[in-house]
């Protein structure tokens, strides 16, 4: 899957106000830590993951986290600051591949583009207070 010029500036827009609120700080918004891990419901190697993003977008767009895909599957959210986690609440999620490096031609995406939508992926989340453990299983792309 290519990123459409509007996936790229939505997902640049949404980094933006995880930055914003991180500047400006926000009355209330005690994080829980979170740790998290996706798989792929084929039971393949999830390290063609890598690099993704993940976006999680609190009920109401009031606060967003934000992380980054490793090796193993593993990620962990930040809200105002590096592996804070996540204010609790009931989330969306939308999945991203690595933003493309100009100089090389475009990757097709290992996930359905369903993924790359807070609207069309389907992916919720529950942050409780505490330390909260999220797993997602996904497809891959055909």
């Amino acid at each position: 899957m290519d990123l459409s010029h509007k996936d790229v500036t939505l997902r640049t827009f949404g980094l933006a106000l995880a930055l914003l609120a991180c500047l400006l700080g926000c009355g209330g918004g005690k994080t829980a830590p979170v740790n998290g891990r996706v798989k792929l419901k084929d039971g393949s190697d999830v390290s063609v993951l890598a690099g993704y993003s993940l976006t999680f977008e609190a009920e109401g767009g009031k606060t967003s986290a934000v992380g980054d895909i490793n090796p193993d599957g593993t990620f962990k959210l930040s809200t105002f600051g590096a592996n804070d986690g996540a204010v609790p609440g009931t989330y969306r999620v939308a999945i991203n591949q690595p933003s493309p490096d100009p100089d090389k031609p475009p990757t097709k995406s290992k996930l359905p583009a369903k993924y790359a939508s807070l609207e069309t992926s389907g992916l919720t989340a529950e942050i409780k207070p505490g330390p909260n453990n999220v797993e997602l299983e996904l497809d891959k792309a055909p």
